[in-house]
């Protein structure tokens, strides 16, 4: 393709004390977004672009003149030879009218096909600017052409008299056309691929403009189904014609790619007004083992690209329907956001065909059944929720909760049994008892003999004991001494079940010896991942 390089008495639009962007026939009615700007701005409901959301143009708190646009919830797009400072505050008037304030955190000039600073820059804020604020953000117009080999920058053919949506300095706006596409020069900006608008100097509408100084980094938008879609970034203007003044803005589409490699650092991406369409599809998996409360578990997303358009600026959230600890996993390109009623991630893009996992630790305190949901979408898909239950069993964790001594040796009650034991034979850890809870039965296992080699062991079990972690198992010793008590298994010649009630069962074990002394003994062993107590109200 041929480059163009344009001079022509090209002038920056530095801040002087001239008026700005100057309107065939001004009327401050029209051509006013705000009244009382900048002391106590408002906005303008007769203004000619009224109709549109234009809350993400802000302008510099020290500069008021100095427009600049969001184009992200965190990133904003001016002109580099007028960018304001790191660690300077920027204004925006929020749609409920009140004014909000943002610092800048960093900026960085986007290169020309030289690798040279071009005249647009992008900045990015501290924070992301929240939903509740009520201030939004531009896309830009991503119109697909034809490219001509022969013809420069034939690749934006479509653009050509689209009209525009001007903005300047003290909030002025007014109207044009998108007469073409060139590099344009200076000394100041280097070589920058350019929209530019013309102002014929004898006739023409009464809302066409010209920029002055102190109109740079003004947005020029295109209305894209009732959306204000930038398309570049007001630089330099040319009055030396005898017929026309030309205006020319820094062209946001030749520069979307090197933009959004600066953004997808920070996991967004310049989010297109004619986006296309894709299919993102959302799987999970829990883990195989019982969930119990006050244990931490993990569940992991996979959310797939199935159809043939790259997805951009991803969201996620994820919501349980209970009070429950909820730790994200932020890597793989995933940034958080998250609100104290939902975890929230964002994800700058997931490629054609292609998936990106998710992770996160849950930790719910009491037992019972759960929804959890997860909602998702991109710029080219359509927002879907995926619904699945958390099914959460008690821990000895959650069972003592409310005891004194939360321990497994614990025995708030006196009574000699300590708290494992209470919760694993149906005890009541707040009641002296040596009877199961609500019953008359032996809390304790009992021991009979029933023959000269043969004797009973009987003990409550848990019907869940494996999806507690519980263990309950019968060893022998010959001696009663330390370290002596082995296995039993091979003593036990029978084995019988009785159910008491919907959680416990009576397990009676006859034991087979013709050892003189024999000693038996119930252990009971608890494999619980919890690691600290758990409080509950």
């Amino acid at each position: 393709i041929y480059i163009i390089i344009y001079f022509c008495a090209l002038t920056l639009l530095l801040t002087t004390t001239s008026e700005a962007l100057i309107i065939r026939s001004f009327d401050a009615n029209i051509h006013l977004r705000f009244l009382n700007f900048p002391t106590n701005p408002t906005h303008n409901n007769t203004f000619i672009h009224s109709n549109l959301n234009l809350t993400g143009v802000g302008w510099h708190q020290s500069t008021p003149n100095r427009q600049l646009t969001l184009v992200s919830p965190q990133h904003f797009v001016g002109a580099n030879h007028s960018r304001p400072g790191i660690g300077s505050t920027l204004l925006f008037l929020a749609a409920d009218g009140t004014l909000k304030a943002y610092t800048v955190a960093s900026q960085t000039a986007i290169t020309n096909d030289f690798d040279e600073d071009s005249d647009l820059f992008i900045g990015t804020l501290s924070e992301p600017v929240p939903d509740s604020d009520q201030v939004g953000f531009h896309p830009y117009l991503n119109i697909e052409s034809t490219p001509d080999p022969d013809s420069a920058f034939s690749e934006y053919s479509n653009y050509i008299n689209q009209p525009l949506i001007v903005l300047g300095r003290t909030a002025r706006g007014a109207s044009g056309t998108l007469n073409g596409i060139r590099t344009s020069t200076s000394a100041a900006t280097n070589s920058t691929t350019t929209l530019f608008f013309r102002y014929s100097k004898f006739s023409g509408s009464d809302n066409e403009c010209y920029y002055q100084s102190g109109d740079s980094g003004s947005p020029v938008f295109i209305e894209q189904n009732g959306v204000a879609s930038i398309v570049g970034t007001s630089s330099l203007v040319s009055t030396s014609n005898i017929v026309y003044n030309t205006s020319f803005a820094n062209f946001i589409p030749y520069y979307a790619d090197k933009l959004n490699t600066v953004m997808e650092n920070d996991g967004y991406r310049m989010t297109k007004s004619l986006p296309g369409n894709t299919t993102l599809v959302l799987t999970h998996t829990l883990p195989t083992q019982p969930l119990r409360s006050g244990e931490n578990f993990t569940i992991h997303l996979n959310l797939a690209n199935t159809g043939s358009t790259t997805a951009e600026n991803i969201k996620l959230s994820n919501q349980t329907a209970a009070p429950a600890l909820i730790t994200p996993d932020n890597s793989n390109r995933w940034f958080d956001e998250s609100t104290p009623t939902s975890t929230k991630a964002r994800r700058a893009t997931i490629e054609a065909s292609g998936n990106a996992s998710y992770s996160l630790s849950l930790t719910l305190p009491t037992p019972g059944t759960y929804n959890h949901s997860v909602t998702f979408s991109s710029d080219q898909s359509v927002e879907q929720t995926i619904n699945f239950n958390l099914h959460i069993i008690e821990s000895m964790a959650s069972w003592s909760a409310n005891l004194i001594d939360q321990s497994a040796t614990g025995d708030d009650d006196k009574d000699g049994i300590i708290n494992l034991l209470e919760y694993a034979f149906g005890g009541d850890p707040t009641a002296a008892s040596l009877q199961m809870d609500g019953g008359t039965i032996s809390l304790l296992p009992h021991y009979e003999k029933i023959g000269d080699n043969t004797h009973t062991l009987s003990y409550i079990r848990r019907k869940d004991y494996i999806e507690r972690g519980l263990n309950y198992q019968i060893t022998s010793s010959p001696t009663f001494t330390d370290n002596s008590f082995i296995d039993a298994n091979s003593l036990i010649s029978d084995t019988t079940i009785n159910s008491i009630n919907t959680n416990f069962e009576l397990i009676t074990t006859t034991l087979s010896t013709s050892d003189r002394e024999r000693y038996f003994r119930l252990d009971v062993t608890l494999n619980e991942q919890v690691t600290q107590p758990l409080q509950q109200n």
